[in-house]
């Protein structure tokens, strides 16, 4: 694909795989002390202990695996006390067939190699932890407590999932404590591949790094494939370094077309992925059900189309107390890009609330670029500053229909290169024909064309991209869109879009903006004071309100309802109205503490 960026500069990163000791991943990620966790369902057979680092033979992980499968009932397998080192498997592993509890003794201690490399290439390396349609009946799987490294999918079902594999089936699992790094699969799934599954799925306190998929899923590749019911909690996990041939460098998930799917991430880090279509970080297309993410890091991740950090694909979605910021797409959208496929009316919605999106670098629209009139993006108690397109939108773009509303926010800080229309905030127009998609056939070279490719295409690409003639209405209540680049907030072309805002701050907007006023609304603001972004209290980085801001008590009274709006950005501690009044934007000027009395000293 043609870089878009022009003369911008350009962040890439090399595409290699590093497979790192366990020791020095989990230290990079700061995952804490393991916790050796055990299967809820009680193990039916005592349990079988590997002795040996060797590949096969009694005593070994192969040999476990095999009496497990052999014995009716769920297992359980440990390793001995002075047992570490690395098994090097020199086969495809057995695959697992029933519930099985395997408990390492830790990720620094027992690392399970398949073999493959990156020198080596697509041939080198075995399957590992396959579990074969594993049911409720046969009880749930554990995989704790190890460093899982150089799997290889080929010999998988539909080549997918380099260090683990669930397919079929609908007993739940559980992933703690382990390091998956430098695995490779041949389609889907670098790392973790789940697929016509169904149940609940944990990951927690693990790291899942520089990890390859021929297709996508660069790390995790979910799919339930409408089998059932899915649920996946992803817990206190760092996501780095993976690389997909095509959607979804650190994590793809797709489904719920009659069945929900429900994917919920906490105090994950996602970073430095990269994807060769769209989603560096996430990709993410779930029709029924929703994705929740909070108190996280998105950060420096790349893709060669849409999405820097995500692509959300008619997917209700809510990020909270979160951070996106570094990450860079070639197309559209630095940071996010929302579309909505769905040609039936759904109703999907995208919601961002106290988060802070910067520094993040596209061709149009370096924080969000939005598409779709039944998929519309709220803001609530947020920023947008310091993100970058080199050509429209610096902050925010508009397509189509896209319906953009933000409550309570700052906007500031965003600029492009100018090679269009210099409008440096938030933009509405058309959606960009200009902008030139990676071709999947340019993508590396592929598995055979597989059922589990034809039912995914066809739900990504749906019919056609809903593409109304309206430019979508812009809705600002309390917010700040003020201090960008050139022009604050304006259109593309013949676009003539509609902006109501009420007790906002609004630098320059252009004449061919409809305005409708609902009171207490601020034009032409060229400084609205703000302090530079910087850590002022909560998790995330705010623009503080400088003395004399046409910000401060420039709010609505009273505040809109939603969820947290009796504190700004910041959150508890930092009360939305401390001067009888709500500032205007994201950040409210607090009340000085109230000093501590001065007991008297007295002597004598």
């Amino acid at each position: 694909m043609e870089n878009l960026l022009g003369s911008a500069p350009v962040r890439r990163r090399s595409g290699r795989v590093v497979a790192l000791g366990s020791t020095a991943v989990l230290a990079a990620a700061g995952v804490g002390p393991l916790v050796m966790l055990t299967s809820s369902t009680a193990s039916a057979n005592a349990a079988l202990v590997v002795t040996t680092l060797a590949d096969s033979g009694a005593g070994s992980l192969r040999q476990a695996i095999l009496d497990a499968n052999a014995a009716a009932g769920p297992d359980t397998i440990t390793f001995a006390a002075g047992v570490a080192g690395t098994i090097d498997v020199l086969s495809d592993l057995p695959r697992i067939s029933g519930g099985t509890d395997l408990q390492g003794p830790g990720a620094s201690v027992i690392t399970i190699d398949g073999g493959w490399t990156e020198a080596g290439g697509p041939s080198t390396g075995h399957a590992l932890f396959v579990l074969d349609g594993v049911n409720i009946a046969e009880g749930e799987s554990t995989i704790s407590g190890i460093t899982i490294s150089g799997g290889n999918s080929s010999n998988n079902y539909d080549y997918s999932g380099g260090a683990i594999q669930k397919f079929l089936g609908n007993a739940d699992l559980t992933i703690a404590d382990v390091v998956l790094t430098g695995n490779y699969s041949a389609n889907d799934g670098g790392a973790i591949d789940l697929y016509m599954t169904a149940g609940t799925v944990v990951i927690r306190n693990s790291v899942i790094s520089n990890n390859v998929a021929v297709e996508s899923g660069g790390g995790l590749y979910f799919d339930s494939n409408d089998n059932a019911p899915l649920e996946i909690s992803i817990t206190d996990v760092t996501i780095t370094g993976n690389t997909a041939g095509d959607a979804g460098g650190g994590v793809y998930a797709i489904g719920g077309d009659f069945y929900p799917m429900n994917v919920s991430m906490t105090r994950v880090r996602i970073s430095e992925n990269e994807s060769l279509y769209s989603g560096g970080g996430l990709y993410v297309g779930i029709a029924l059900g929703q994705l929740t993410i909070s108190d996280s890091i998105i950060s420096n991740n790349f893709s060669e189309d849409d999405g820097g950090a995500a692509l959300l694909n008619a997917t209700n979605t809510l990020i909270e107390n979160t951070t996106i910021e570094g990450n860079q797409a070639d197309g559209g959208g630095g940071a996010i890009r929302s579309v909505d496929v769905d040609a039936t009316g759904d109703d999907y919605l995208l919601r961002i609330g106290n988060c802070t999106i910067s520094g993040n670098l596209a061709a149009y629209g370096g924080a969000l670029y939005a598409t779709g009139a039944y998929f519309p993006v709220e803001f609530v108690n947020s920023t947008i500053s310091g993100n970058f397109a080199a050509y429209d939108g610096g902050g925010i773009y508009m397509g189509k229909g896209a319906g953009v509303a933000l409550t309570q926010s700052t906007v500031t800080d965003n600029a492009t290169a100018g090679l269009y229309d210099s409008i440096g905030g938030i933009q509405s127009g058309q959606n960009r024909s200009d902008l030139a998609a990676v071709s999947r056939e340019n993508s590396p070279a592929k598995v055979p064309s597989s059922e589990r490719e034809a039912a995914k295409r066809a739900r990504r690409a749906g019919t056609s991209e809903a593409t109304p003639s309206a430019a979508g209405d812009l809705t600002l209540i309390g917010s700040i869109v003020a201090g960008n680049d050139a022009v604050d907030i304006g259109t593309y072309r013949d676009a003539t879009p509609v902006l109501n805002a009420s007790h906002s701050v609004l630098g320059i907007v252009q004449p061919a903006v409809t305005l409708v006023d609902g009171g207490g609304t601020q034009l032409g603001v060229t400084d609205p004071m703000l302090g530079l972004l910087a850590n002022n209290g909560g998790v995330t980085k705010t623009h503080a309100l400088l003395a004399g801001s046409p910000a401060v008590n420039a709010g609505p009274d009273p505040v809109p309802t939603f969820d947290g709006n009796e504190f700004d950005q910041r959150g508890f501690g930092f009360a939305r109205i401390a001067f009888g009044i709500a500032d205007a934007g994201a950040f409210e000027v607090q009340e000085p503490p109230v000093p501590e009395p001065i007991a008297p000293a007295f002597t004598g």
